[in-house]
């Protein structure tokens, strides 16, 4: 897939509101998670800090093909 085609893809994807939903419900719910786990409940808080830190990766990932082709865009012009 070229550079133009992942990016309208991401942005898709972005402006896509109940993906953004899933994302932030999912986010939101292991935030959940992380704060009410007790003392001892390291497994639980690594897994959702883990959960968490996909999502943001997910998010990051679709927002730099979106850069990507604002890149390729200026080098061409």
């Amino acid at each position: 897939m070229d550079i133009k085609q992942k990016a309208a893809n991401a942005r898709t994807l972005l402006a896509n509101e109940t993906f953004k939903e899933v994302l932030d419900n999912i986010k939101n719910d292991q935030i959940k998670v992380f704060l009410n786990s007790s003392v001892s409940d390291t497994a639980v808080r690594e897994e959702a800090h883990s959960i968490v830190n996909a999502i943001n990766k997910i998010e990051h990932y679709l927002q730099s093909c979106i850069n990507d082709e604002k890149m390729l865009d200026k080098k061409t012009n």
